[in-house]
């Protein structure tokens, strides 16, 4: 594929709007005349002087000026071909339109087009005295430059519209400069940036790919104070000059009306006023009047689909060339564009996450103040790489104490800073329903990633239709879905906690959720806990703690319940009748009680306990989908599947390296499709009845040592997916 002819040298922005090339003839005059109204109207002009008009050759000085303005415009006059130092002006001009996509303006003053393109009259006498001093060779290619110059289209004073008016023809001289540097404003970036060139490199290169004849939408997407705006901002700085039109639209939360998008859309790239009657108009009236035209298009801040479709709907409404960049935190907003035209922002590393937050701390991006490193490194990873969170606290301990720095730090362990808090809560308050906004919070609460498969069938136990709410939150770029693994910033994670807090500043046991283990430990031990707490999930082990099950009474809707390790006394009864999810890995009890039922639970994970036997009759299970005994290794025999617990699909016994027997009611278990004794080397016979088990699809056997043999219909079991069982 073809790579644009674009020099990307000189990035962000030219030195000067207009080079003016000149013979001295008329610098008293017109000349003079038509700089101060360039510079009236805010055109950044370069005029040499006659100081820097010395010896034959153009000093590097001129040369620099050349290269370094947007517009080349060439007054030429009767005498201007006479001057050995305006030829070679020429030719550095047009050397830097070839290279540097320069433009420009020839200015006909008292010359024809025909004189300078046919080299006639003034032009032919200067011409042939040059040869006769200089040589064919060299006037050769002034010749060419001066044909070239005088081919393209210019202003002539003699035109119709100013008749010889030099006032009128001045004006008219100024608005088509202004056309073109009218939108050459750079976008303000901060002087020190830090971490952004390699960013704004890769996606110019995206930008880049696509052949000069096609349009090219690039999307970057993020999470919120990740820094896409500023890195659009830097890119349209690196490109907007080579572009017909250019325009960085900064779309406005809360702007409901498209169509006054579409009138600043317009009105920037066409530089005068545009109504639009409705959406639909819009729609035809960009098409229309963009469709000639190379343009560079910012939307910085897309949130819907519908601005999308009205701003930059389809790639034909703009001229050869074009290209679009869109910013965003709604990924769906951009699932139209390529895979390789979508580029995720990027945190900072550590060492220019540390360059960042010392540029706000201590005013200059150097290495922290030797008494301040070990505090700036632990600031710097609680941020996460995060600008936002960087510079937000970075200016905050700005001209601090030591002692100051401590105690803010100290307080972020706690809360939040409200300046981050409420940028990144605001992707949470657009989620689509409250149903999202809880998964996301229960989300919040485990402390590591997830594998995607088991999020997935956590969430579907407690009701969530988990797979369409996920992908939700993903696009949202409130959590990220990469390698099968759900992960989220530290900085979203401390967003959601936040807003649990809140729930009940002063009251854990008035929260929808708890992870701290003082708040748990605090709840259960003064039974504080009320029918606001739906989840319990320790952040961290609570190894030889003892509670009883009264702390658990009030709290009516309790759906998910881990107590890894904790010793729990006391009847049963007393939990949760809506609980849903029990997490008991390492559980310390030799026995399970009878009471231990609840109708409503899904899955029951006992990992690693101490049990001996599982009194409890399952057949009260009745919603239980996924039972895990795996690694209890004191369990000698399988619990009774007898009359209930129809809706089994996994159970497991992974190295219970006791077990010896397995109850004949598995066999009814008709919905079960996983069962693993792996590593049981004391189970020495599995029940006739397994054969029963129409549904099963798994059965892993691997390393029961002293299984002789299995059932003999067992071998004939089909799963419903047609396939034979699979035995390990």
């Amino acid at each position: 594929m073809a790579t644009p002819t674009i020099n990307l040298e000189s990035s962000s922005a030219w030195e000067y709007d207009v080079f003016l090339s000149f013979r001295g003839e008329t610098r008293k005059g017109f000349t003079n005349d038509l700089y101060c109204a360039l510079c009236r109207a805010g055109v950044r002009t370069f005029r040499d002087d006659d100081e820097l008009r010395k010896g034959e050759d153009l000093s590097s000085e001129f040369k620099r000026a050349i290269q370094n303005s947007r517009i080349a415009a060439i007054v030429l006059s009767q005498d201007y071909a006479s001057s050995r130092w305006c030829l070679d002006e020429l030719l550095q001009i047009l050397d830097c339109k070839e290279k540097r996509k320069q433009t420009v303006f020839p200015v006909f003053y008292g010359v024809e087009a025909s004189q300078v393109q046919n080299q006639s009259g003034n032009y032919g006498v200067a011409l042939a005295n040059h040869e006769r001093r200089f040589g064919a060779n060299k006037v050769h290619t002034w010749r060419d430059a001066v044909t070239k110059v005088g081919n393209l289209s210019g202003l002539d004073l003699r035109d119709a519209a100013v008749d010889g008016n030099e006032s009128k023809f001045i004006k008219t001289i100024i608005e088509k400069v202004q056309l073109v540097v009218g939108r050459r404003v750079p976008m303000f970036v901060a002087k020190h940036v830090v971490g952004l060139d390699s960013q704004v490199q890769h996606v110019v290169q995206l930008i880049l790919r696509e052949p000069n004849d096609g349009v090219r939408m690039i999307g970057i997407y993020g999470m919120g104070g990740i820094g896409k705006t500023t890195l659009a901002k830097a890119v349209y700085n690196r490109l907007f000059g080579y572009f017909d039109s250019s325009c960085f639209l900064e779309i406005r939360s809360g702007i409901s009306e498209i169509k006054y998008l579409q009138e600043e859309l317009l009105s920037k790239l066409l530089k005068r006023e545009i109504k639009v009657g409705s959406e639909d108009e819009g729609i035809v009236l960009i098409k229309q009047w963009l469709q000639a035209k190379k343009c560079l298009i910012v939307l910085d801040n897309l949130e819907y689909i519908n601005q999308f479709n009205a701003l930059c709907g389809q790639r034909d409404w703009f001229g050869v060339g074009s290209r679009i960049i869109l910013t965003t935190t709604e990924a769906p907003v951009l699932r139209i564009l390529k895979d390789e035209e979508r580029y995720e922002a990027k945190v900072l590393n550590q060492k220019e996450s540390l360059q960042l937050f010392s540029l706000h701390a201590f005013g200059e991006p150097s290495l922290p103040k030797e008494d301040y490193i070990e505090l700036s490194d632990d600031l710097v990873a609680y941020c996460g790489g995060l600008p936002l969170a960087l510079e937000v606290l970075g200016a905050d301990l700005f001209d601090k104490s030591k002692e100051e720095w401590i105690s803010a730090f100290e307080k972020l362990k706690r809360i939040p800073h409200n300046g981050i808090q409420d940028r990144l809560k605001i992707r949470y308050d657009r989620l689509l329903d409250d149903h999202t906004k809880s998964l996301f919070l229960d989300l919040v609460c485990f402390p590591y990633e997830v594998p995607i498969d088991i999020a997935i069938s956590m969430f579907e136990a407690m009701g969530y239709s988990a797979n369409i709410e996920i992908q939700h939150l993903v696009d949202k770029c409130l959590i990220n879905n990469y390698g099968s693994q759900i992960s989220m910033h530290s900085l979203i994670r401390e967003m959601g906690k936040e807003i649990i807090r809140l729930e009940s500043p002063d009251k854990p046991g008035e929260r929808s959720r708890l992870w701290c283990l003082n708040d748990i430990h605090d709840v259960l031990v003064e039974h504080k806990g009320t029918t606001a707490v739906e989840v319990i999930l320790p952040n961290a082990p609570m190894k030889n703690m003892r509670y009883h099950t009264k702390a658990f009474k009030n709290m009516k809707k309790l759906r998910w319940l881990q107590i890894d390790h904790i010793h729990l006394y006391g009847g049963f009864n007393y939990l949760s009748k809506e609980l849903k999810i029990l997490q008991w890995n390492h559980c310390p009890l030799e026995y399970i009680p009878s009471d231990f039922h609840f109708e409503k639970l899904v899955s029951l994970d006992m990992r690693g306990s101490n049990i001996k036997k599982f009194q409890a009759s399952i057949k009260y299970f009745r919603c239980l989908k996924s039972l895990d005994f795996s690694f209890s290794k004191r369990l000698k025999e399988t619990p009774s599947f007898g009359g209930g617990a129809q809706n089994l699909e996994s159970v497991s016994f992974r190295a219970c390296s006791s077990l010896v027997k397995v109850d004949s009611s598995i066999g009814e278990l008709e919905r079960l499709i996983r069962l693993d004794f792996r590593d049981c080397p004391k189970l020495k016979k599995l029940p006739n009845s397994l054969c029963q088990l129409r549904s099963l699809q798994l059965l892993d056997v691997y390393n029961c040592t002293k299984l002789k043999e299995l059932p003999k219909e067992l071998g004939n079991l089909i799963s419903p997916l047609h396939n034979r069982t699979n035995f390990y």
